[in-house]
């Protein structure tokens, strides 16, 4: 396949796989905003990031195994077509049930943005070359989580936390008109597997049960439990207790995020050539020397935004590393199952993310120590799961 088709596939795929951090990362500098227009606590509003969340992870249990049986194209713009009517339901939801209510069927729509574009990268590239290209998918999604606070902060600050559904909605709504014109099928027929539910169910126990698999997932749900501690409490902790604007909560989100993209774009140029474990073992490593920084920071009782930003920012350099190379090191033992797995893969990531960041607004406080003793926990577990699981295979 030739540059320009690559390229043209990254932008593609990445402009569908940036709805879901779209989703979360412009609604951030909203939710103190939220939190008093509906009348509830900073912790209660994070409810609606975990509605959203557990949407998604059950959404893509369903986007899978359908998209197996019946092409990735038809639920992309299935899933497009429910995420923006619940996007434009948030706009005018009056109480916090209905937003989370909302926020939960856009989970469901979104889980496209989730499963399909892995799933079509897995039906095109073989295991490293995969990984190159959902480096590059997500370093072009990775502009998602750089923009969409900003834009989120902005937004808020100029019309209210209302405008920033619309603006989510709106997108969708291109997205939907572009994918319908541009977006080509991947799957052919004679490739689609038309298994009943209770094989679907044997798949999943299949892949759920594979060592291979086991071992990927576990750096996952550890990587992503800090981000999503980090997702669900930043703006409490920044906006709330250290006091800055939406606005400026959203160059530092921004700043943070800008690791992310720069991991994957440097991933993607190394991961053929260095293999998928050397790399996801120097992304842990990150992950383990971000973490342990960030709550060691707070235990010295160190309150200030660098000692957030700054450790968060080399713990999202590192996630940058681990997540395409454990997604595609999950996906490799299953090709003929690409969509089902991408599922599966996106079930644990998500429902571990919701766990992860309920907890933190379960136990929100008034301080940042919730939130950065969550990512310190996060940045070792993932160092052990990786140690103990990963290094074992024994994969090149």
């Amino acid at each position: 396949m030739t540059a320009t088709p690559i390229v043209l596939l990254a932008l593609l795929f990445g402009a569908v796989s940036a709805l879901p951090p779209l989703s979360i990362d412009s609604s951030l500098p909203a939710l103190p905003a939220m939190a008093a227009g509906l009348g509830v606590s900073a912790g209660t509003i994070q409810l609606n990031l975990s509605a959203y969340m557990v949407g998604s992870a059950f959404g893509q249990l369903v986007v899978g195994p359908l998209s197996d049986r019946h092409g990735r194209r038809p639920l992309l713009l299935a899933g497009l077509g429910l995420y923006i009517a619940a996007s434009a339901g948030c706009v005018f939801a009056g109480d916090l049930g209905t937003l989370i209510a909302l926020r939960f069927v856009q989970g469901l729509g979104t889980a496209c943005g989730r499963v399909l574009p892995r799933a079509m990268v897995r039906d095109l590239f073989e295991r490293e070359h995969a990984a190159r290209m959902l480096s590059y998918m997500m370093a072009v999604g990775g502009a998602s989580p750089i923009l969409a606070p900003l834009i989120g902060g902005f937004l808020t600050g100029w019309a209210g936390w209302r405008a920033v559904f619309l603006m989510m909605t709106l997108y969708a709504v291109v997205l939907l008109a572009v994918s319908a014109v541009l977006m080509r099928e991947t799957l052919p027929p004679e490739a689609r597997q038309r298994p009943s539910f209770g094989r679907i169910l044997v798949n999943y126990w299949m892949i759920l049960r594979h060592r291979t698999v086991l071992a990927y997932l576990a750096c996952v749900i550890c990587a992503n439990a800090g981000l999503f501690a980090f997702l669900a409490a930043s703006s409490s902790v920044l906006i709330g207790v250290l006091g800055e604007t939406p606005a400026r909560f959203g160059i530092d989100f921004a700043m943070v995020m800008c690791a992310f993209t720069a991991a994957n774009l440097v991933g993607g140029k190394l991961v053929v050539r260095a293999g998928i474990d050397r790399l996801l073992g120097v992304g842990v490593a990150i992950c383990a020397v971000g973490g342990a920084l960030m709550a060691g920071l707070a235990l010295a009782g160190v309150l200030s935004i660098w000692a957030i930003v700054v450790p968060m920012f080399i713990y999202i350099a590192g996630y940058g590393l681990v997540l395409p190379q454990a997604t595609a090191g999950a996906l490799s033992p299953f090709p003929q199952l690409a969509g089902t797995a991408s599922a599966l893969v996106g079930f644990v990531q998500f429902s571990g993310g919701a766990a992860s960041a309920t907890l933190v607004g379960l136990l929100h406080d008034g301080t940042q120590m919730p939130m950065t003793l969550a990512i310190g926990a996060a940045g070792i577990g993932v160092a052990v799961a990786f140690r103990a699981f990963v290094r074992p295979l024994g994969q090149p």
